[in-house]
């Protein structure tokens, strides 16, 4: 995901330095950002209901103090910082994404 955003942000800034846009690429760049905005969305209820159920953890960590709840804990922290920091990624690309069709659309 994000190479794609990557690849898509590198072509609004080539589109930016050209000074010109075509109304197709204008559109394919529309219909890109809508698709990340759409991902975007997806990942952060993913997110939420992942550090929900790593609170939950904690809480049955915090209750009953055995081996296998701090197994679990320990395994949704990780998954949840590693959502954390795709969410952040994705979500720094899609505004910086929108910064430049706006610039394009301006022109």
């Amino acid at each position: 995901m994000k190479k794609k955003i990557q690849e898509a942000i590198g072509l609004a800034e080539e589109l930016v330095k050209r000074k010109n846009a075509t109304a197709e690429e204008l559109e394919r760049l529309d219909r890109r950002a809508k698709y990340f905005q759409n991902e975007r969305l997806v990942h952060l209820i993913t997110t939420a209901f992942v550090g929900l159920a790593d609170m939950i953890a904690l809480a049955v960590f915090v209750i009953a103090a055995n081996y296998a709840a701090l197994a679990l804990l320990a395994a949704l922290s990780a998954l949840f910082l590693a959502y954390i920091a795709h969410y952040y990624a994705l979500e720094n690309g899609v505004q910086k994404l929108c910064d430049l069709i706006d610039k394009l659309r301006d022109r």
